[in-house]
């Protein structure tokens, strides 16, 4: 009887990867040959069913309406000033800036693989946010995945509007660290700015990595300006149930 050959026979580790990435047409093309593929087909539902579970429970846990009173003018005495000083090793000297500092949402648009997954630990890690100033935009969620989306789009080879190829360049070179203003192709009308921002730790992240709908609120402790902002992340208590 036939058996299934792996690229790397007597690899337990090779071969474990090997299973869990066949495909349902792969898994069928062995089953037409007469295999027994069952385990097979477990260990696929069995993925599926993990990668759903995660969606779900990141999709549970995010309550995004509890920073709604935290959006205006703030004191430097609150306890919401305090923590997301703490959090991002402000000093208390310095956290008065951040009684106005805009709060906003960050829509991911590309990042580290493993932050997407709680197993991993990694630290120091970049993450590309999107994010607007303006009211119109700065919480508007299908704005914002519209437009990481189309950013994305671009990246990858699709039609590069004039005002975005500096922009699309720099983004292509993974090693390149900026603030851009977004040009009107992308941000139509917004005030809307892309940056990368290094991660210290995973943990800083909801539920320890990026969650299903991609949005990680922060204040801006300085305006943003051509390659500079600085981004104050706030702790997940105040956004997660």
């Amino acid at each position: 009887m036939s058996k299934i050959v792996t690229p790397q026979q007597g690899q337990a580790s090779t071969e474990q990867a090997w299973a869990e990435n066949l495909t349902l047409e792969q898994i069928e093309e062995y089953e037409r040959q007469g295999l027994d593929m069952s385990p097979y087909r477990k260990m696929r539902e069995d993925k599926i069913a993990a990668q759903q579970k995660l969606i779900d429970d990141s999709i549970n846990a995010m309550d995004l309406g509890k920073l709604d009173k935290y959006k205006k003018a703030r004191s430097a005495e609150d306890a919401f000033v305090t923590d997301v000083a703490k959090f991002n090793g402000i000093s208390d000297k310095n956290k008065a800036k951040l009684e106005l500092a805009p709060l906003v949402y960050g829509r991911v648009v590309q990042a580290y693989n493993a932050l997407y997954d709680p197993k991993e630990n990694t630290d120091h890690a970049g993450i590309v946010f999107v994010f607007a100033l303006d009211d119109a935009h700065c919480y508007d969620d299908a704005w914002l995945a519209k437009t990481a989306e189309r950013i994305s789009e671009m990246k990858e080879g699709g039609t590069v509007p004039p005002d975005c190829k500096k922009f699309i360049e720099t983004l292509r070179d993974d090693s390149s660290y900026f603030c851009v203003k977004l040009g009107e192709s992308l941000s139509e009308g917004a005030d809307a700015w892309c940056a990368v921002y290094q991660l210290e730790e995973q943990s800083q992240l909801p539920l320890g990595y990026i969650p299903h709908c991609r949005i990680i609120p922060f204040l801006l402790s300085t305006l943003p300006t051509h390659n500079n902002v600085e981004i104050e992340l706030i702790p997940p208590a105040y956004y997660t149930k």
